[in-house]
């Protein structure tokens, strides 16, 4: 079973100063949420992306990267040791 079906497939949460600012469970693109969030002018500094289905952390984008539109375990965003 894959984890990306090309619909709504990450979550993301949303950080500012260190504190959890917004959780959005279906999620289509990250670029496109970030641009959302510009859109409402909600402030952050990174994002944590989730594959949805299963709950595993993907990558997390720091305000200002380059954020790809559909990430994945290939082509994704910054991650820490460990995941």
């Amino acid at each position: 079973m894959s984890e990306f079906k090309n619909k709504n497939d990450y979550s993301v949460t949303v950080y500012l100063n260190s504190e959890k600012r917004l959780f959005q469970e279906f999620v289509h693109s990250p670029y496109i949420f970030t641009q959302w969030l510009a859109k409402q002018a909600i402030q952050w500094d990174y994002i944590l992306v989730y594959v949805r289905r299963t709950r595993a952390v993907l990558c997390y984008y720091k305000n200002g990267d380059f954020i790809d539109s559909k990430p994945n375990f290939t082509i994704r965003g910054r991650i820490k040791q460990g995941w």
